[in-house]
């Protein structure tokens, strides 16, 4: 294991309890995958879970092999060879890969457990080796009874495909309130005083374990003057902030891989486009949903008139690499916080966000009825998403004119629902608009008027309302 052992490690005692019982019922080969999105921890229970099968089991081989692409885990699998020097890997014309397959295949040299990390490309192993032809790389991992593979992935569907008939897949989510504040203890130790702002910091980072260590690491360097509170309110502070806090390079951990030593942001753009690449419809289904609330998001709204089956297949990538999941009876989509941040900041980069800020807004004109009594289980699903919608910056006209439309349409319905404050806010956005866009005298901004009149008037602001 090219990593040391983390004395601060905390949590995940129940899938590390899995893999264990799973190694141990197995009478044949067994393979485990640990999937789950980048940065919650696959790899660290990995490493965990190594050490303490050698303090259990010292006589067992093991190998970890960082299997991200063909040309790594070939170069793994000749390291291998030579740390067991096996005998013709000398040989430019041995097959080395045999020749490693060949002996972990025999019985003879003991139990073994390979750790295959970051096994996220599914081509990987299922596409053809380019030293030979005939065979994909799949073939050359073992499937022997005193052989156990352990595979980490933010892939479902690449995990899946390499466990096989063999085992399982574990599901890693986020950390457990407790665990994630124990971990957050272990890097930056609090009082009792401090505890409510750790609870609240580890909440806004969503318990992602990389998210955690990141602000750990800053806040420790920079002792003197940050705290706690401090980052806490920076983060709060702003959208602009968090892109900031969350994107620092200077912190390097030791105990990932040199290739994917990168800060949380960074983390999940490298799969972000890795997905534009090979699934260019899943890639834009993300840029969309991105753009709304983060949960709660109906599929309608995201499917508008493309195929069902068009939309699954968007959808499924989506979902395999963790950056979305299902909700109330899988009619509604979610995503993390931080993934919703870290794909808006890319789509800046690639100067696609206006396209896409322009795109929400014309789905929720589309979608968002008018606020009549008919139609308030419709306009209660989208108001989140009109909320989120309304606090993109445009300048395209047509985007403008339906952003104030829907804004019209949300203040009518919470009118009618009495919650006055909330329609003032829609209906001081939609005569804002109007009046730049459109000038005060259109018969489109007199209907904004009229209707910001109207909920003054219920408010009790009367001299307001007579000045609408």
């Amino acid at each position: 294991v090219p990593f040391s052992r983390d004395d601060l490690f905390v949590g995940r005692e129940d899938i590390i309890a899995k893999v264990s019982e799973r190694r141990v019922a197995a009478s044949s080969h067994t393979r485990v995958a640990l999937v789950g999105l980048g940065g919650v921890g696959k790899s660290q229970i990995a490493i965990e879970y190594a050490y303490r099968l050698k303090e259990i089991e010292p006589h067992v081989l093991v190998v970890w092999i960082h299997a991200s692409s063909p040309t790594r885990f070939r170069q793994e699998y000749r390291d291998m060879a030579n740390r067991l020097l096996l005998p013709g890997r000398e040989d430019p014309e041995a097959d080395v890969l045999q020749l490693v397959h060949a002996w972990l295949s025999d019985g003879r040299n003991g139990r073994w457990l390979m750790i295959l990390d970051n096994v996220d490309d599914d081509s990987v192993f299922f596409g053809n080796d380019l030293d030979n032809h005939a065979r994909p790389l799949e073939s050359f991992l073992p499937q022997t009874a005193h052989g156990t593979i352990l595979i980490t992935s933010r892939n479902t569907v690449a995990a899946t495909n390499l466990v096989g008939g063999h085992g399982d897949v574990v599901e890693v989510e986020p950390m457990g309130e407790e665990d994630a504040l124990a971990l957050l203890h272990t890097r930056v130790p609090f009082g009792e005083a401090s505890r409510a702002d750790a609870k609240a910091l580890v909440y806004v980072l969503e318990r992602i374990p990389l998210a955690i260590t990141h602000a750990a690491a800053y806040i420790k360097t920079r002792g003197s003057t940050t705290t706690i509170a401090t980052y806490l309110e920076l983060f709060r502070e702003s959208e602009a902030n968090q892109v900031h806090l969350l994107s620092r390079k200077e912190w390097k951990d030791i105990r990932r891989d040199h290739s994917i030593r990168h800060a949380v942001i960074a983390t999940w753009q490298i799969s972000f486009k890795h997905i534009q690449a090979t699934e260019p419809q899943a890639a834009d289904l993300l840029a969309l949903m991105s753009m709304f609330d983060k949960q709660g998001i109906p599929r309608w709204l995201l499917q508008g008139t493309t195929r069902q089956l068009d939309f699954e297949d968007a959808l499924a990538p989506l979902l395999s690499f963790s950056f979305v999941r299902t909700e109330v009876g899988e009619e509604a989509l979610a995503m993390h916080r931080l993934v919703q941040l870290s794909m808006r900041r890319w789509l800046e980069a690639e100067s696609e966000l206006g396209k896409w800020v322009k795109e929400s807004i014309q789905a929720l004109s589309a979608a968002f009825p008018s606020g009549d009594y008919q139609t308030w289980e419709q306009c209660r699903v989208l108001l989140p998403h009109l909320k989120e919608v309304a606090s993109h910056t445009t300048e395209d006209r047509e985007g403008l004119e339906k952003q104030a439309e829907s804004a019209l349409r949300a203040g009518w319905y919470l009118l009618l629902m009495g919650e006055y404050t909330a329609a003032e806010g829609f209906l001081r956005l939609s005569l804002d608009i109007r009046e730049k866009v459109l000038g005060p005298e259109h018969p489109d901004t007199l209907t904004s008027v009229s209707r910001l009149g109207s909920v003054l008037q219920r408010q009790g602001k009367y001299e307001e309302a007579e000045a609408m």
